[in-house]
């Protein structure tokens, strides 16, 4: 038989505790420099019985059914079933097999001077056999899932004596099962070697205990101060990681549990469970990661998870499953918080750096422990402790961490306070020199404080002052009581007020409008539960500018009467009164006779003084609850109010005298002004300020074409009154036309006489008027707008609405040769006129020559030169002009002479009768042949039969309109020209 070979640890004989320490630390550090097992050495003859422990040499036996006894090895040894172990600790990982090691002891260990050891506290079950020359001398039963007390010597491994036998050498057969990691490291001591040895582990391991109870201790003392979560999570990880390291040494089943085999086994699990709960916690609250990384939150919320359902699992399925789930959850999640902190440390996070550096080193200490746990590597002494080396520096890293993290959080606070009163001093600089005022008062008003221009505003030198003077003086001596009712109303109910308006008095008593916006604040700053803050802004300026534009609004500026609106709005309130209260009023509607020709002679300027000196006179004689307006122009109104109509009449009949009486001298002319009064009383029977008004205007019309300078009092039965309330419901009339479209486009051709070439029809442009489902001709409407001033507007209609047909009817435009449209005097006067034609050609693109303006002799004689200069502008782009009505008005040849215009239209007055009257006949031919000699062209209009076109042809006219040649149609129905293709 070859001789039997043992590994042994190199040491020395001293027993004292630091050797043992220093050994210790050494072997522990050549370790981690050099990643080998050194402390085994190589195995080899003993040379003394002095150097322990030893390592016995075995084999290995499985055992699946786990029925095997000692007996049956001993009948049936089976040596081809046993297998060497190479190693020098079984490593078998998680395996639930039942299996049997046998190794044969050193003739010299006997006795109980020495102690067998299986290093690792957490087998289930063993079995030990000690056979001298083939027979059993010593059993015994062990394992975590037996009473601690139950064990033969009172240790965290398994430790027993070494039986004494009499002949020969001992033999172990160790049978072990267990349903966590199978290591079994058998070691042979010499009792003092044993003793002293383990006095230098306990004191290894009682410095690892006491730094991590040192760094908890403390931590738990810093979070009762300062109530930081992370504290908390770092002490919960602490606690989990020293008692799941306590139970793997077997110091918990030895010291803190040794009765509760159950609880002992669970409890492995549930350490390691909560170790990566507040693991992944104590990241997520360290590295604020709900708001910096919300994704990574998830992701450890995630793990949280499943550790705490692995917590709960673990009481249900078995052991042997449960500690494997529990062994590989601790790398992934102790990766992932590493790799978390390692992407914040790259991303600039300075409190990551001692994170990192902590879960690196634990992180390669655990790699290794759960490999050799799971008997992916053998178990060294580099596997057993790095570990517990990793954890003690990571707690000490975190720790630094936190501290490290308090550091950053004091000197970020010392940056924020520096930044406050960097703020405060701006704010206080801001506060003194703001243009608008700020104060601070208590929930009852009284004042705190306020800024500089606060003070100003009320007229106060500096603030101490203001504060002083409002503590004594009531509260509306410096507001108005309904608006501070108001404000406090507003600021008690909804916490603030934005832009609240009030009036306020200044010291010397000037009123002063102020804008207001303030809530309620902590008001801790000044002891007090709750204060009000504002911002106060003068808007005085802007209240008299509103005022002055709300006068404006209602006021004419040059008399500073009341204007048309409010008067209006006030002649309502009258005829509600008349009503609803039987109460007697009258209006007086005054026109001056003689203002047109002030104006015309002297000027604006002079004809703005004559309103003025009449506006004065009519203030001295009325009362001041009458109301006195100008509605435009020479027309004033007055709202005599509580008079009866004998007293109205008489104020009236004052008014007109006192107006005659006055004599106007401007620039050395004397003018005599006169004036026409219409007067209405105002009786229940009327209904609306419309119908008032217009009988007013017939009133003052009959007065004015009754010899003016009178006074004419409404009657509903007076013929020319109602003549007058005629035209102006057809002047309201019209203005709703014109703003409803109600007008409609006719033509009536214009065809030539003398059979001459022409490129395409003339028409002239009639306007029809579509009233209650009726045609109107013009005769009807066309004087109330003359008389009302409407023929402006009528006449932009017409121009308007004729262009834009023109443009979206190119076919029909094509066969027009040209189109006549005929312009009042009103509008040729109306100097914006020119510039609203050229805009309408411009925007429908209409040729000029297309047409052609009618303007009739009156107009163009009375008003000559704005006339020429109209005809002279157009014509020159291509237009053409037409004298309407030739004959009726001057019939001066030399005006004619002076009118460059293209035709002649005779009126119609001599060609409807000129078959039978030689007088009518001579004068046609009279106005065509100087027409001819003037170079141009003569029209006759009213040409109503066959023989007044015979009759005309023989003259020499050239073109003839009426009904004869063609009824007047609707503009639509003229044909377009068509293609002869």
């Amino acid at each position: 038989m070859k001789p039997i070979r043992y590994s042994r640890l190199p040491g020395s004989r001293r027993n004292t505790r630091c050797c043992t320490i220093v050994s210790g630390m050494m072997a522990l550090l050549m370790t981690l420099l050099f990643g080998c097992g050194a402390a085994y050495g190589l195995p080899q003859s003993p040379s003394s019985q002095s150097h322990f422990p030893i390592v016995l040499p075995a084999k290995l036996l499985h055992d699946p059914t786990g029925r095997l006894q000692i007996e049956d090895l001993l009948q049936r040894p089976m040596d081809d079933a046993w297998q060497p172990v190479g190693a020098p600790i079984v490593n078998l990982g998680f395996n639930t097999d039942a299996v049997w090691i046998h190794v044969r002891i050193p003739s010299f260990v006997q006795g109980d001077q020495y102690l067998l050891e299986v290093g690792y506290p957490l087998l289930d079950q063993l079995d030990l056999y000690f056979l001298n020359q083939g027979v059993v001398v010593n059993r015994t039963s062990t394992g975590d899932q037996r009473s601690f007390w139950q064990r033969p010597i009172w240790h965290r491994n398994f430790v027993m004596e070494m039986p004494a036998v009499e002949h020969g050498s001992l033999e172990l057969y160790l049978r072990v099962q267990s349903e966590g990691s199978v290591e079994i490291p058998l070691r042979v001591w010499s009792r003092d070697a044993f003793w002293n040895v383990e006095q230098g582990t306990l004191l290894m391991k009682g410095a690892f205990v006491g730094v991590l109870l040192v760094m908890i201790l403390y931590n738990t003392f810093v979070f009762l101060v300062v109530r930081d979560q992370s504290y908390l999570y770092y002490v919960g990880y602490g606690a989990a990681i020293l008692l799941f390291q306590a139970s793997m040494d077997g110091l918990a089943y030895q010291y803190l549990w040794p009765e509760l085999k159950g609880w002992h086994q669970t409890s492995l699990i549930l350490f390691i469970a909560f170790a990566a709960v507040f693991r992944c916690m104590f990241t997520l609250s360290f590295l604020d990661l709900s708001r910096r990384w919300p994704a990574a939150a998830w992701l450890l919320a995630g793990v949280v998870a499943v550790a705490l359902l692995l917590c709960s699992v673990s009481l249900f399925v078995p052991y042997n499953l449960a500690v494997k789930l529990a062994t590989i959850l601790v790398l992934p999640s102790t990766l992932i918080c590493l790799v978390i902190g390692s992407v914040l440390l790259y991303r600039g996070l300075r409190r990551a750096r001692y994170f990192v550096a902590g879960w690196l080193v634990y992180f390669v200490g655990a790699a290794l422990f759960s490999l050799s746990k799971m008997g992916l590597i053998p178990v060294t002494i580099l596997t057993e402790y790095l570990l517990q080396f990793g954890v003690t520096l990571e707690i000490v890293l975190f720790s630094m961490a936190l501290a490290d993290s308090i550091n950053l959080e004091r000197h970020a606070k010392q940056k924020a306070q520096r930044q406050s009163i960097q703020n405060l001093e701006r704010y206080r600089s801001l506060y003194e020199n703001a243009a608008e005022g700020i104060y601070q008062s208590d929930l009852e008003g009284q004042l705190i404080a306020v800024n500089p221009a606060m003070a100003a505003m009320l007229g106060y030198t500096n603030p101490q002052e203001l504060i002083e003077d409002f503590a004594r003086r009531e509260v509306t001596d410096f507001l108005s009581e309904s608006d501070y009712r108001g404000l406090t109303h507003n600021i008690m109910e909804k916490g603030r007020v934005h832009h609240f308006e009030m009036k306020g008095f200044r010291r010397d008593g000037q009123v002063c409008w102020l804008s207001v916006s303030a809530k309620v604040i902590s008001g801790a700053e000044w002891g007090r539960d709750a204060i009000v803050e504002g911002f106060v802004f003068d808007i005085t300026q802007r209240k008299r500018n509103e005022e002055q534009l709300m006068f404006l609004s209602r006021h004419d500026p040059l008399t500073g009467l009341v204007n048309r609106r409010e008067f209006e709005s006030r002649l309502h309130q009258a005829l509600e009164e008349v009503h609803h209260q039987g109460e007697h009023h009258t209006l007086l509607l005054l026109d001056l006779d003689q203002f047109k020709l002030v104006n015309d002679t002297c000027g604006h300027v002079a004809g703005d003084e004559l309103l003025r000196q009449v506006t004065l006179i009519l203030r001295q004689l009325t009362r001041g609850g009458d109301v006195l307006a100008r509605l435009g122009g020479d027309e004033f109104a007055i709202l005599l109010t509580n008079c009866e109509e004998a007293n109205a009449l008489n104020v009236a009949e004052k008014i007109r005298a006192q107006i005659q009486a006055m004599r106007f001298d401007w620039d050395g002319r004397v003018f005599n002004p006169a004036a026409s009064v219409g007067l209405v009383h105002l009786v229940p029977e009327l209904e609306t300020v419309k119908d008032v008004m217009n009988m007013a205007d017939a009133a003052c019309l009959t007065a004015k074409n009754s010899g003016r300078n009178r006074v004419h009092v409404y009657d509903p039965k007076d013929t020319q009154l109602a003549s007058h309330q005629t035209q102006l419901e057809w002047a309201s009339r019209i203005s709703e036309s014109i703003e409803h479209d109600r007008f409609q486009l006719y033509v009536q051709p214009i065809v030539a006489l003398s059979g001459d070439a022409f490129g395409g029809k003339s028409y002239e442009v009639l306007l029809r008027l579509q009233y209650d489902k009726e045609i109107v001709f013009p005769g009807t409407f066309l004087p109330a707008a003359e008389r009302y001033n409407l023929m402006p507007q009528v006449d932009r209609w017409v121009v308007r609405t004729l262009f834009r047909w023109l443009n979206e009817n190119p076919l029909k435009q094509h066969s027009i040769g040209d189109i006549s449209v005929n312009l009042s005097g009103l509008t040729l006067g109306d100097k914006e006129f020119p510039g609203y034609l050229r805009e309408q050609f411009k925007r429908y693109d209409i040729p000029p020559e297309k047409i052609c303006f009618e303007i009739t002799e009156t107009i163009a004689v009375t008003n000559l030169s704005s006339t020429l200069k109209f005809i002279e502008e157009f014509r020159a782009i291509g237009c053409s002009f037409s004298l309407d009505d030739f004959g009726s008005g001057f019939s001066s040849y030399g005006y004619l002479k002076n009118l460059p215009v293209d035709y002649l239209k005779i009126d119609g007055a001599f060609i409807k009768d000129m078959v039978g009257s030689e007088i009518d006949r001579a004068m046609v031919e009279s106005i065509n042949r100087i027409g001819h000699v003037m170079g141009k062209k003569t029209i006759a209009e009213f040409v109503e039969n066959d023989d007044i076109a015979e009759l005309l042809q023989r003259i020499g006219v050239d073109y003839a309109q009426g009904y004869g040649i063609s009824r007047p149609f609707p503009i639509d129905e003229i044909e377009a020209i068509k293609s002869a293709g």
